[in-house]
């Protein structure tokens, strides 16, 4: 029986990008290998998916007029089609569209300027795994064993976690993991160097379930293996080429490392949402953003330098809690973050995180969480 051709759907508002399209794949059009479709914005694309409701892969920009990639992605995981994978196309350093991109469900993404080479293989590896997928829907035990796997990562996931909370004479630290229904990857973990500061990383491995638990798993691997981490910056590159080289079809790792010694703190980011510092009911948030690990074979990783004083408070969290949703669609929120840590004067850490806990009940009406969230808080006695 004669193979379908698979239909590509191409989202982007440039008039020039249908025939470069056409002309790098003209061989695999002639030859009916890929279909091509293609539309301007949102909207159109929403129209062409339900008038070819066999198209495969969606391949959308950002930034477009009428209906924007991000939004049209949430319509598509509204279609409920596990058959129809979408890529992102998104401009380098992006990382909270990519971030925001993976975690509603794209399968990839490609960096602006596009390197039609690296196009070609990401639409390849799509519609294999595609296939994969595929193969595997035929199986009448799939509800089942979809099932285990999650339970099977969540354990996973909180077996890679710290059995307890370090008691270091100069910090008061709490935290707080939330596991959301589909296991989401978050991770945190301490270390202690010789030299007697203390490490203290926050992460979240992109996508769902037993591949999320997989990249948790070989993040600790490498930070538990380089627990007297002296340059934060020598261990991102380290561990950035080694999840790079695993060619674990894209996944990566979201990381955050804070280095405490003496009050004197080294920050190093890699996609995570930026810590908020609290100094005297003022709330500064401290940027030092990196692509997350294994995103790209090599980033130049460096770390920046401040001081905490006592009673300072420094706050880091994972996407899903601005990310967190209330019954109306609103976002919780980087305001609404910053605006509850404003109220956090003279209390301990654990009172701080027992304080957002409730927000996030009272504004998500203690539903189900879609995402984990984690919150850390670290307070200089």
């Amino acid at each position: 029986m004669e193979t379908a051709t698979p239909k590509i759907l191409i989202v982007d508002d440039e008039p020039d990008l249908e025939m470069l399209i056409r002309q790098k794949f003209r061989k695999e059009i002639r030859d009916r290998i890929y279909d091509f479709y293609f539309a301007g914005h949102g909207v159109d694309a929403l129209r062409r998916l339900i008038e070819n409701p066999d198209i495969e892969l969606v391949l959308t920009d950002i930034n477009m007029p009428e209906m924007d990639g991000l939004t049209l992605l949430s319509k598509i995981r509204e279609m409920n089609n596990p058959l129809l994978y979408s890529v992102i196309v998104s401009a380098y350093g992006d990382i909270q569209n990519i971030r925001r991109a993976m975690n509603g469900g794209a399968y990839d993404f490609v960096i602006k300027p596009i390197d039609f080479n690296d196009l070609e293989l990401t639409i390849k590896k799509a519609l294999q795994n595609l296939d994969s997928f595929k193969q595997a829907l035929k199986s009448r035990d799939e509800l089942v064993t979809v099932r285990k796997e999650l339970d099977e990562a969540r354990e996973l996931q909180l077996a890679m976690l710290p059995a307890s909370i370090p008691n270091h004479p100069e910090l008061d630290i709490a935290v707080s993991l939330r596991t959301a229904s589909e296991v989401g990857g978050d991770y945190y973990d301490f270390s202690f160097p010789q030299d007697g500061s203390v490490n203290v990383v926050i992460g979240d491995a992109t996508g769902h379930g037993m591949k999320a638990g997989l990249m948790v798993s070989i993040m600790k691997t490498l930070f538990v293996s380089d627990s007297e981490i002296s340059e934060a910056s020598v261990f991102f590159q380290s561990a950035n080429k080694t999840i790079k080289s695993l060619n674990l079809n894209r996944m990566m790792m979201a990381l955050c490392m804070v280095n405490y010694s003496g009050g004197s703190i080294r920050y190093i980011n890699a996609g995570m949402p930026p810590v908020l510092l609290w100094k005297s009911g003022i709330v500064e948030e401290i940027e030092n953003q990196f692509l997350p690990l294994g995103s790209l074979s090599s980033q130049p990783f460096s770390d920046i330098r401040f001081s905490m004083q006592k009673g300072d408070v420094l706050f880091a969290f994972s996407d899903g809690l601005p990310e967190l949703v209330n019954p109306a669609g609103e976002p919780f929120g980087y305001n609404g973050i910053q605006e509850l840590l404003k109220q956090v004067n003279g209390w301990s850490a654990q009172q701080i995180v027992d304080h957002f806990n409730a927000a996030i009940r009272s504004w998500n009406h203690d539903s189900e969480l879609t995402d984990d969230i984690t919150l850390m808080v670290m307070k200089r006695r």
